[in-house]
């Protein structure tokens, strides 16, 4: 319609260009968030290693035993007169989907066996392992969603 000489809407042009942009941006944005989560578990890997030496170290130290205990919405450490830093409940940085070993002990006297610590999200995974003495370290991924901490 032509009310005083002017026509009301959009060309042809500017509606596939404002389609365009909304779509670059919506990707940038998915590809952002994918790849936030796996920096996100990076990060908690490199913080639960920090996390289990110093766990290893206060009860080779302090001589008593502690327990690190995990869900789906967090982990603690449980054991007698922990240090702050191990005292304090902690949530996943990321909305975590399954745990494997829920449960480790740190004592005195070093591990049976070694453990494999296994935090999977909906898109990837993180697996930490333990050697016999406690220590963690990266362990073996060949699954392109398994995200590699230090």
């Amino acid at each position: 319609m032509r009310a005083s000489g002017l026509t009301a809407g959009f060309t042809l042009i500017e509606l596939l260009l404002t389609v365009a942009i909304i779509g670059i941006a919506a990707g940038v944005l998915t590809l952002s968030l994918r790849g936030d989560e796996a920096r996100k578990l990076r990060e908690e890997g490199e913080r639960l290693s920090a996390l289990f030496r110093m766990a290893q170290s206060e009860a080779r130290v302090g001589g008593r035993p502690l327990v690190w205990e995990a869900d789906l919405s967090g982990y603690r450490f449980r054991g007698d007169a922990l240090r702050e830093e191990l005292a304090r409940e902690r949530r996943w940085a990321v909305e975590v989907k399954r745990v494997e070993t829920r449960r480790l002990l740190f004592a005195r006297e070093p591990l049976r066996e070694p453990a494999i610590v296994e935090i999977a999200t909906e898109e990837h995974r993180l697996r930490l392992a333990l050697d016999a003495l406690g220590n963690p370290g990266p362990a073996d991924c060949e699954d392109p969603r398994c995200v590699a901490s230090r």
